[in-house]
C-alpha cells in the first residue's frame, strides 16, 4: 500500500493545522458517474476501526476499513489553480476517472 502526499498537499495540510492530533480523515462514498468520490475532513476523534494510512513526522491520515482498499495507490495532491483549486485524489489503480473527481476501480 502507498498513498503518496506531495510536497504542495503536505504544505496546505499544515497550514490547515492537520497534524497528528487534528488528523486528515478520508474515505470513499458511492457517486458520481464512474460510481466513486474520495472525501476528506480534520478529524480528532480516532474510532475502534479506523486505520491509519499516513503517517510523518507532520502528519497523519486516518479513514475507515472499507475505504481503505480505494488509497492503496493515491496520490494526495493540492492546487491553487483560479478555476479549480482544492485538494486532488488520483488513484493510480482506476480504471476510469471523470473531471468530476468520481473514479471505479477494477
Amino acid at each position: 500500500m502507498a498513498i503518496h502526499i506531495t510536497e504542495k498537499a503536505k504544505n496546505q495540510l499544515l497550514s490547515l493545522n492537520v497534524n497528528h492530533q487534528n488528523f486528515l480523515r478520508v474515505w470513499v462514498e458511492p457517486g458520481g458517474c464512474q460510481g466513486n468520490h474520495y472525501r476528506a475532513a480534520i478529524d480528532d476523534q480516532v474510532e475502534d476501526t479506523d486505520l491509519e494510512i499516513y503517517s510523518d513526522t507532520d502528519l497523519k491520515i486516518i479513514t475507515d476499513q472499507d475505504s481503505q482498499p480505494y488509497f492503496a495507490e493515491v496520490d494526495v495532491d493540492y492546487s491553487d489553480d483560479l478555476m479549480k483549486a482544492g485538494f486532488k485524489f488520483v488513484n493510480r489503480l482506476a480504471v476510469s476517472t471523470c473531471g468530476c473527481g468520481s473514479f471505479k476501480t477494477a
